[in-house]
Order: structure tokens, then sequence, then C-alpha cells
């Protein structure tokens, strides 16, 4: 099986290729290293360094193809709103191509930031779609175009990934996750930061948990093609077990090393105060769920 994960060097991307390879699959990663970082991509894996963008880089990269993984992206959202011409190129218009032209299934990393700001909780798949800043948007473009797809289409699915945390996000990297940040901090005798009070809510979910759902719905795909359930459909993935960051902060500070120091700081502009998703249609569609709780998770992180 000849597998493309583009964003493969991000933090995600790293940990699907190595569970691939693992599997027996032969693996090409490409990725602009505008985020990602070779370093932790694993021995073995057939490596492009360029942008999707890039449609000579992106056919390069496609071609032999049994099937794609499309993580890349610009994840962070102050990023996408400072050059929103540029994040159009890369989450929208390279996305776009990428379904257009494979030959293969593809799965793609949508976001929980389609859904905006919740009108009810949980969120299941049928909840509006409102998002927030260009990134959602982007995001909820490429995901409604894969649902509308007809059968004589490529063969493609839409995973709307809620916060995914787990081993080798960098805590200074600007698209890092808030857990991977507290730890980072708790851990080397710094303060942490809360904006707000800290009892918003979010639906962690951890990357193995995730690796998980993309090789269920990817091997679906590629077994059945738009037969398969998965087909024009897309899924939440989260734990549907959402907790205030003040837990989070309770659970890091009895596990480390002396006190742990937090201030709390004006919530920002556009921050979401609930969060928390509704997986019971990849539950009942595929054999999934969640199997890592918060605690062991973050135990893992900081053992």
């Amino acid at each position: 099986m000849h597998v493309l994960v583009t964003g493969g060097a991000g933090f995600i991307g790293s940990h699907l290729s190595a569970k691939l390879l693992s599997l027996g699959a032969s693996v090409t990663v490409i990725d602009d290293l505008s985020a990602g970082d070779m370093g932790g991509v694993p021995k073995g894996v057939n490596i492009i360094e360029g942008c999707i963008t890039d449609s000579a880089s992106l056919s390069n990269a496609m071609q032999g193809s049994d099937v794609v993984f499309h993580l890349a992206a610009i994840a962070s959202v102050p990023l996408c709103e400072a050059d929103p011409a540029w994040s159009d190129k890369v989450n929208l218009q390279a996305s776009l191509e990428i379904i257009s032209a494979a030959n293969c299934p593809v799965i793609f990393a949508s976001s929980a930031a389609i859904y905006g700001e919740p009108v009810e909780i949980p969120i299941a798949e049928n909840h509006p779609i409102s998002p927030v800043g260009y990134y959602g948007q982007q995001k909820a473009t490429i995901d409604a175009n894969i649902c509308s797809l007809g059968p004589q289409s490529t063969p493609a699915c839409a995973l709307r990934f809620f916060n995914v945390y787990g081993a080798g996000q960098d805590p200074s990297s600007q698209y890092s996750g808030v857990l991977s940040i507290f730890i980072d901090r708790a851990s080397n005798g710094r303060q942490i930061t809360i904006f707000g009070d800290g009892e918003q809510t979010r639906d962690f979910i951890h990357v193995s948990d995730v690796v998980q759902a993309l090789l269920l719905t990817g091997s679906s795909l590629v077994e059945s093609g738009v037969s398969s359930p998965a087909h024009a459909s897309s899924f939440n993935i989260c734990t549907g077990s959402p907790v205030t960051l003040n837990e989070v902060v309770d659970v890091i500070s009895s596990h480390v090393e002396g006190d742990v120091a937090v201030s709390h700081e004006e919530g920002r502009e556009g921050d979401i105060k609930h969060s928390s998703g509704d997986s019971t249609k990849l539950q009942s569609t595929f054999d999934w769920k969640p199997e890592t709780s918060l605690t062991d998770g973050l135990l893992s992180l900081l053992s």
C-alpha cells in the first residue's frame, strides 16, 4: 500500500506515518516545514520537501498513491487572519486540487472550528456550520465539498478534529495546543496563564485515537470506494467528555513536583466558551471509540 501524508512532518502527521510504517505501508510525506519538523518523521518515510500549493511537487507526491491523508494546513488561526490570501491558497485552493486530482481515496483533516460558537452541546455532525474566521471558513468549504460528492467522484471523507494532544507537540510553537503549553510550563516551574476564568470546556482527544480514526476511515474507502459509509461523509473525532481548563491544571498540578502557579488574564476575543463533541456517528459506523482517557494521556506526557 502506497500512502501519501500531506503535512506528514507535523504533529498528527508524524504519528500517522509511524503507525502506517508499522503496518507495512510505503509512506510518502510532503511538507514545507513551515510548521513541521523532519526530526519527528520516522525513518523509512519518503520525504518530499515542498508546499502543497506547488502543483509540480504535489503531483510528484501523489503519483502512485493508493490513499491520501490530507493533513497539511495553516492551522494557526492568527496566521490565517493575518494573511487570508495565503491561507486561502494553502487551506482551500490546494485542498480542492488534491480532491479533484487524486486517483485514490482522500481523507481530509477538517476541524471542529467549522461549527463556530455552539448553539447546542454536545455538537453532532448536523450542528449548524457557522465558522468564526478564515481558518474555520476554509475548512468548512472543503468539508462541504466532500460531503456533496457523488458516486462518480473520488472517494473521500472529512474528519472533524476537536482538541488533539499527545507526545511531540512543540510547546513553543504557535500551532501547539494548550495542554502541551500547560505541561511544559508546570514541568519547568513556570507560571500557567489561563485566559478567562478557566471554566471554559474543551474536548481533548489523544493523537493515538485520532490516528485510529484515520486508519479506519481510510481502510474503508480503499476497500469499498464510493460504496464505503465514509464516502461523502463527515465524522467528529472527539471523546464526548469535556473538561474545564481548571480541571486540567488540577490534574497536572497533582503530578508535578512543587506548586504550580496559575494566573488568569482577560479572555481573548473570539475564544469559544464551551466545546464538546458527539462521536456517536463514527462509533456506530465503524468499530472505533476513544481509548485514552485524559488523565492517562496527561500522565504519559508528564512521565
